[in-house]
């Protein structure tokens, strides 16, 4: 990817082109065209793709216990994970800290 190589957006990225669709047939009217920006598609794959390559370099880099920015490891696991140690020390009738 050309952005992530050298840092910047190709000039395509950076301008937006505008395009008016016809709502009915033989639209004579403003009211009667909308408009669509492709740039905005466009800057959603891109964005993706580079989320994509971030999330990688976050697991790589990542403990195996870091909650709030891995998958599957949110904030509600984290506090989940020490009311499951404590029910399961409760079960075995151990003393949780001896």
């Amino acid at each position: 990817m050309i952005i992530c190589e050298n840092g910047q957006w190709p000039k395509e990225f950076t301008e937006d082109t505008v395009t008016a669709l016809e709502k009915m047939p033989k639209a004579t009217k403003c009211s009667d065209h909308c408009t669509i920006s492709l740039m905005v598609h466009t800057a959603k794959i891109v964005g993706r793709r580079v989320r994509r390559r971030i999330d990688r370099k976050i697991e790589d880099v990542s403990v195996e216990d870091q909650f709030g920015i891995r998958k599957c490891k949110g904030t509600r696991n984290e506090i989940w994970m020490p009311s499951i140690t404590l029910q399961r020390t409760l079960d075995i009738e151990e003393e949780l800290c001896a």
